[in-house]
């Protein structure tokens, strides 16, 4: 009979302690859950609508705006920020929702549709209309985000007139102050930036 009991209290005993085990392991799995923030993703979106530029009369001119290049440094899914010093960080938490190349020259083509009047303004990789009469071309050549502080833009832009080729060229550089230290603040602060590039380049177009 004590044997008996006492196999029987062995084998309660380790139920319980293999219950207690699974329920730590359990609890363990999800606080480790809760502790991985989630995966944010952004969009480069202008804000407001730009400013209307004085255009002859007749029809609005088609404009294609070519692929853009990046520096080498922020080409990539992740956001990238400048820390102290030399230090550069990347955000495995915090992506761009699309290529940083396509996304700037989609904002800028839509940002130059608007200054225009509603022209057609196609951005690469879409094709260009057969009656394109302007390309632009976009070299980023600083793309730096200090969070909380300011979004760093420069670009050089060239609008080459397809007819007989005549080109105006221009360098834009701002330094946009985000309205917080979100990476949310900091990609509509790069977006303002890009935005009053756009409107720039639409100005340039006018004979």
């Amino acid at each position: 009979m004590n044997r008996a009991a006492n196999g029987t209290a062995a084998a309660a005993w380790v139920a319980l302690a293999t219950k207690a085990a699974a329920l730590l392991a359990g609890a363990w799995l999800m606080l480790g859950c809760a502790a991985t923030p989630p995966d944010r993703y952004y969009r480069l979106v202008a804000a407001g609508e730009a400013a209307p530029v004085a255009l002859p009369a007749g029809p609005r001119p088609a404009v294609a705006v070519a692929a853009v290049s990046v520096p080498e440094l922020v080409d990539r899914p992740q956001i990238v920020t400048l820390g102290p010093g030399s230090e550069v960080r990347l955000s495995e938490q915090h992506r761009w929702a699309e290529p940083l190349k396509l996304a700037i020259g989609r904002l800028v083509a839509d940002r130059l549709s608007q200054a225009l009047g509603g022209a057609l303004v196609s951005a690469y990789p879409a094709e260009a209309a057969a009656d394109t009469a302007y390309r632009v071309s976009l070299n980023v050549q600083r793309f730096d985000s200090e969070l909380g502080v300011a979004a760093h833009t420069t670009v050089l832009w060239t609008v080459r007139r397809v007819a007989d080729g005549q080109q105006r060229s221009g360098r834009s550089a701002l330094s946009t102050v985000p309205a917080d230290a979100s990476h949310d603040a900091l990609a509509a602060a790069h977006a303002q930036a890009l935005g009053r590039i756009a409107d720039d380049i639409a100005r340039s177009l006018v004979p």
